[in-house]
């Protein structure tokens, strides 16, 4: 009789686990939080010709000009930009 008792009980509490964690899921689910405003420096003459958004990074083309030819990655959850790449011809 003891045994049925505490294998109920069992059941019970692995049961309660089992909702908490479903539930904790789905409200934690929703978008995340902003960041607020984050400044990426582009250089003087440069503008944004493209954008890719990712699921944790936004990928920025920038163009007109030489210089100008530069791909910049930033991180969506903080807004800090994670690398530039310089795009040059390549040498023959």
């Amino acid at each position: 009789m003891a045994l049925v008792i505490v294998m109920g009980a069992l059941i019970v509490i692995g049961m309660a686990v089992v909702i908490v964690t479903i539930a904790h899921r789905l409200m934690g689910s929703g978008a995340p939080a902003g960041f607020g405003s984050a400044e990426v420096a582009v250089p003087a003459g440069c503008q944004v010709v493209e954008t890719v958004p990712t699921a944790d990074r936004l990928i920025l083309r920038l163009g007109t000009g030489e210089r100008c030819n530069q791909v910049i990655i930033v991180d969506l959850a903080t807004g800090r930009q994670l690398g530039r790449l310089n795009l040059v011809p390549a040498a023959q």
